[in-house]
């Protein structure tokens, strides 16, 4: 479904009284009900636990030029098919902003490091196979299979956390090597034979797909994405996003009030949560829930059912961890990279190069390291000052441009697995544990249903995890399910002592008590 025939929807269910609405996190599902409600004419009030707005969108800015260089900590990439996000994108007036983003596989100048050899990207095809000779050896195997099974394993442990490298390699040391064999590699060979189109090949060969594990088989839907030639940014980042749907919010958004209990009662829900140290309790009519359930687990819950509380126990987040550099300027230009992405296999994976231009005077920025799964976890697990050492050390191995004194001006990054408010980088389809097939999935319907008048949103909810479009698409299903919620009679009937107090004639209290009626 559409935004616009979701938001059609949303007005023909529209509750005829207004409708005060508690919402828990200001990230953008948070934010975007808020904009949403209030449209449909109902009070929200916004509690946010961390000192910031934004969620796991964080735009870190290198300055507070308008034109400073910036790294996207968070978010970083829209896929052009993400019509929700796309549709908030216009409607905050950011169309403009709109342009490409240069992934990983994309630029052929970017760098291949693997065990202390560098190459580019351009040259991978003939390095593949001496790379993999472990799994290469057998003469049964015909030159395309193996050039074909060494892409894909270069792909695979580019992105993908360490037990799914590992889960690959397995699958094609036991039987994927033969499944390639048996099928036509040739049109999914560049016209010189020496590159792959895998989101192709996928599509076509969904046989393939399912011989693989489960974890790896849902881990591809990721890669699909991540490797797509339509990915979009927005230009001087997107936070502006935020910073935006903020503007278009009248009501009031309270930062550091960090929830420690929720009580849901038959027609409202009761907070308590912290501020300034001193323990508060409120009542709320409504509730939204975005908070990630790695944190809602770690508070005090009553009034759930078991269902609910299993799903937010049982929920699979993955760490994920940033390292962005502030560099003098942008050495990399000199060497014919663009944007794309260079890739190491030292615990740093994903080194990303920006594709929008910055002021050469304050020069440039690079996201030295994106890791997931057990690289983000060891990165994470260090101080800053280690890691930002860490991630520098290892990536001078491909730009020894970086050892250079006063090249790297400013460094700042984020471990999401160990970041309070998040306890994770985002839900994952797949286990860690490749073992335990029942894990796999994310129960995201079950994330999503409704606690009484508490509500939940968030893209642990979406069908999209890890996405701005989960969250979005969760958050405009949870204002459906709010406005068109029937109330209790206890509820009407404080709906209609409220109108009293806010001053409605009576013959107005007489018009809300006959519409209520048929609620």
């Amino acid at each position: 479904m559409d935004t616009t025939a979701m938001l059609d929807m949303c007005k023909l269910a529209n509750f005829p009284e207004s409708r005060r609405i508690t919402i828990l996190g200001a990230g953008i599902a948070g934010l975007v009900a808020a904009y949403e409600l209030e449209r449909l004419g109902h009070q929200v009030d916004i509690m946010e636990a961390s000192p910031r707005i934004g969620g796991r969108i964080w735009t870190h800015h290198f300055g507070n030029e308008p034109d400073a260089p910036y790294a996207e900590l968070g978010a970083m990439r829209i896929p052009s098919e993400h019509q929700h996000t796309l549709h908030y994108v216009s409607q905050m007036g950011l169309d403009d902003k709109l342009c490409k983003f240069v992934t990983v596989f994309e630029e052929q100048n970017a760098f291949i490091n693997i065990q202390d050899k560098t190459f580019r990207m351009k040259d991978a095809p003939r390095l593949v196979q001496e790379r993999y000779q472990g799994i290469f050896t057998d003469n049964d195997y015909s030159e395309k299979t193996q050039l074909f099974a060494g892409w894909l394993k270069t792909i695979v442990d580019t992105i993908s956390p360490g037990n799914l490298r590992e889960s690959l390699e397995q699958d094609l040391k036991s039987h994927l090597m033969d499944e390639l064999e048996r099928l036509d590699l040739e049109p999914y060979f560049s016209e010189d034979g020496e590159t792959i189109d895998l989101q192709e090949f996928l599509k076509d060969n969904p046989s393939f797909r399912a011989r693989c594990s489960k974890a790896l088989d849902m881990f591809f839907s990721d890669i699909l994405v991540e490797t797509s030639h339509d990915l979009l940014q927005l230009k001087g980042g997107m936070d502006q996003l935020i910073q935006r749907l903020v503007a278009s919010i009248n009501s009031p958004i309270q930062c550091n009030q960090k929830i420690v209990a929720i009580r849901v009662c038959q027609d409202h829900v009761e907070l308590d949560y912290l501020e300034n140290g001193q323990l508060h309790t409120r009542s709320c009519d409504y509730v939204l829930c975005t908070i990630p359930f790695s944190v809602l687990r770690k508070m005090k819950l009553s009034g759930f059912d078991d269902r609910k509380l299993e799903s937010i126990d049982n929920t699979i987040y993955c760490p994920a961890t940033k390292v962005a550099f502030h560099t003098e300027q942008a050495f990399w230009e000199k060497q014919g990279i663009k944007g794309g992405a260079s890739f190491s296999g030292d615990g740093v994976r994903q080194i990303y190069y920006p594709s929008v231009k910055f002021n050469p005077e304050s020069g440039s920025t690079i996201l030295a390291s994106y890791t997931i799964g057990d690289d983000a976890q060891r990165l994470g697990m260090m101080s800053e000052q280690e890691r930002h050492a860490y991630v520098k050390n290892r990536v001078s191995k491909i730009h020894p441009e970086l050892k250079t004194p006063s090249m790297v001006l400013n460094m700042a990054s984020i471990a999401w697995g160990n970041y309070e408010w998040s306890a994770g980088g985002c839900t994952v389809h797949w286990s860690d544990d490749t073992s335990d097939e029942s894990n796999h999935t994310v129960n995201y319907l079950e994330a999503a249903r409704p606690q009484n008048t508490l509500f939940f949103a968030g893209e642990h909810c979406s069908k999209y995890p890890a996405w701005l479009q989960g969250s979005i698409e969760s958050a405009l299903f949870a204002v459906y399910d709010i406005v068109s919620h029937k109330p209790t009679l206890k509820a009407k009937k404080k709906y209609l002592m409220r109108s009293l107090t806010n001053g409605k004639t009576l013959e107005g209290v007489a018009e809300s008590a006959y519409e209520l009626s048929f609620c």
